[in-house]
């Protein structure tokens, strides 16, 4: 019994002493060493600040399923944060009008949820302030990571069935290349698993240890299929949201994200960013497929060309963006609806 007493003790003594250490390096040295770097898109963005950084890095973290009449959907747990709120595994959006007689709802990944800019500034949110007045309530029901397939399931579980009301489907990116996405862990913390373990315990507090895991941590992309079988699947997914907006008398649109793998503009490339070659060769050679495709010319908008009216990139990487590029989107998604009519 003592020796295990000893033993709970020694351990107890050894979490305390690790979680001071980690505490001490938090305080002093990091923000020293690794001050937060304000990315060069960021430089106008008042609300950028470690508050800030800490909510967009870690409200994603929290997917839950949620069981609705046509299967499981994965949502986003319900985060209270100063700049970032989830409720009901949606995102918020402001403003929210004070009598509403239908919805516009936007679905789609992260360029959609927006996590790299406060709820005001997300684009379903600009878009909201575009239509304020009309009675109508935009929705953000996006999914860091989701798929056109994924997002075609929750548009089918959310009961749209006002004839008003519209489905937006902000999709591409992560549709265009088929496989998975693996951490490799390089470096010490590769040599001392143990180690390893730690600190992970220490990445919901310690900003210290996000960063150790951070650079242990190689990003690589496993391909496990051709640009002509996501084409395949894309147009599954199309066709069957295609069919829920037709018997829910609901109104479709259907957008590709554009992305800076595929900008026209040299000074808007990739030279700086980690992306295997062979997934850019994927990336590229699904929009071309799905943008010279007669089949998709009438059903889908191509929103590629988004950004052009910029004169400065609002890319923070190769797909997310800050608030201009928001609302870049929001204006156009605006002039979309508008010149269909739909937001008389």
């Amino acid at each position: 019994m003592k020796s295990v007493i000893r033993t709970v003790g020694r351990f107890g003594l050894g979490a305390f002493i690790f979680a001071l250490m980690f505490l001490v390096i938090d305080t002093l040295l990091v923000p020293r060493i690794f001050g937060v770097a304000r990315p060069a898109a960021y430089a106008r963005s008042d609300y950028w600040s470690e508050v800030f950084v800490r909510e967009s890095s870690t409200v994603t973290d929290g997917k839950i399923g949620r069981q609705t009449s046509v299967g499981d959907v994965s949502i986003i747990a319900d985060f209270d944060g100063r700049y970032i709120n989830v409720e009901g595994g949606l995102r918020l959006t402001e403003p929210v009008p004070v009598n509403t007689t239908r919805r516009i709802v936007a679905f789609g990944g992260s360029t959609t949820f927006c996590e790299h800019v406060p709820d005001a500034l997300t684009w379903p949110s600009q878009l909201a302030r575009g239509v304020l007045g009309r009675e109508i309530e935009v929705i953000n029901a996006g999914l860091s990571g989701a798929t056109f397939a994924d997002r075609v399931i929750a548009f089918e579980g959310l009961g749209l069935t006002n004839s008003d009301d519209v489905a937006i489907f902000f999709v591409g990116v992560n549709d265009a290349v088929i496989g998975y996405q693996a951490n490799q862990v390089v470096g010490p913390l590769a040599r001392w698993p143990r180690l390893r373990r730690l600190i992970e315990v220490t990445m919901s507090w310690s900003r210290s240890g996000r960063i150790a895991l951070g650079r242990s941590q190689q990003l690589s992309f496993e391909i496990t299929a051709s640009a002509g079988e996501a084409i395949d699947r894309f147009r599954n997914s199309l066709a069957r949201a295609e069919e829920v907006a037709l018997a829910n008398n609901v109104r479709l649109i259907v957008v590709l994200q554009p992305s800076r793998l595929i900008e026209n503009r040299p000074i808007w490339g990739t030279p700086n960013e980690s992306i295997e070659e062979s997934y850019i060769e994927s990336f590229r050679d699904f929009y071309r497929l799905l943008i010279g495709s007669p089949e998709f010319q009438d059903r889908i908008v191509d929103g590629t060309r988004i950004f052009d009216s910029l004169n400065e990139s609002p890319y923070l990487d190769f797909v997310h963006v800050q608030e201009d590029g928001n609302e870049a989107i929001a204006n156009f998604m605006y002039a979309e609806l508008d010149s269909r009519g739909w937001l008389d």
